[in-house]
C-alpha cells in the first residue's frame, strides 16, 4: 500500500474519530422547547429548581440554572365575581339599606403544577420582567377589607360581589442550566437550554377593582317570616 494511500486512511479515521469525539459538544447547546400545558414544564422547573440549591453548595459541581422570563402579552381585566363578605335578609316591608364588613383576599396563578419553592422563583423572574416591559406592579397575594353601604329591597337576599382586577402576561419561561442536563426520562438526551412557550402568570393588580351591589327575591322557604 503506497505511502499516499496509507495517509488519507489514517486521515479519514482521525477525522472520524474527531466527529464522534465532537458529538456530545454539538449536543451541548441543545434546545428543548416545551409547552407551558406540558407535564414535563413541571418537572424540568423542578430540576432546574434543584440545580439552583445543589450548585453553590457542593464545590466543583457546576449545575446551576438561571430562570428568566420575556412576556410578549399583557392585560389588565376584572377577575372572577366572587361573594364577600354574609347574606342579608331584609323581612322588611320596605328597602333596608344594611352596614357589612367584608375581607377579601385574591391570589396569584400560573400555569404550573409545581410546589410553593418552585413557584416563587418562576414567580421573582415573571414580575421582574413585567415590571420592567409593561411598567406593572404585581402583588401575588392582596387582601382588602371595607365597610360598605348595601341597600336591599323588601323581601329580598342581598351581599355584595367583587371582581378583583387580575393582570396576565403571556411569555416564555426559559431555563439555562452551566451544564448539560438530563430532563427527559428514558433517553440520553441532555439539554442545556429550556424554554416553556404560553408560560401564563395572573396576579392582582390592586386597582380598579368592582364591587357590585346584588339582590334577588326570597325563596317560598325564605319568606316565611317576611312582612309582605
Amino acid at each position: 500500500m503506497s505511502s499516499i494511500r496509507r495517509a488519507s486512511i489514517a486521515a479519514g479515521i482521525a477525522l472520524g474519530m474527531l466527529g464522534l469525539a465532537a458529538s456530545p459538544a454539538a449536543a451541548a447547546n441543545r434546545t428543548l422547547t416545551l409547552d407551558a400545558s406540558d407535564p414535563l414544564a413541571a418537572k424540568a422547573l423542578q430540576i432546574c429548581y434543584d440545580a439552583h440549591l445543589i450548585g453553590p453548595a457542593v464545590p466543583y459541581q457546576d449545575i446551576d440554572c438561571k430562570v428568566s422570563y420575556a412576556p410578549s402579552s399583557y392585560q389588565a381585566a376584572p377577575g372572577p365575581e366572587h361573594q364577600v363578605g354574609d347574606r342579608v335578609l331584609n323581612y322588611a316591608s320596605t328597602t333596608v339599606t344594611h352596614t357589612l364588613a367584608w375581607s377579601d383576599t385574591v391570589t396569584s396563578s400560573d400555569s404550573f403544577e409545581v410546589g410553593t419553592s418552585v413557584k416563587a422563583t418562576i414567580w421573582g423572574a415573571a414580575e421582574a420582567a413585567v415590571t420592567a416591559k409593561y411598567t406593572k406592579t404585581w402583588t401575588r397575594s392582596s387582601t382588602v377589607s371595607q365597610t360598605n353601604s348595601l341597600p336591599v329591597p323588601a323581601c329580598n337576599v342581598g351581599w355584595f360581589s367583587r371582581a378583583a382586577e387580575m393582570g396576565t402576561a403571556v411569555g416564555d419561561l426559559r431555563l439555562d442550566f452551566k451544564s448539560d442536563t438530563k430532563i427527559r426520562s428514558g433517553t440520553k438526551k441532555r439539554y442545556r437550554h429550556v424554554v416553556i412557550n404560553n408560560s401564563t402568570f395572573s396576579a392582582p393588580t390592586g386597582k380598579n377593582d368592582l364591587l357590585i351591589a346584588r339582590s334577588r327575591a326570597m325563596t317560598p322557604q325564605e319568606r316565611t317570616a317576611c312582612a309582605s
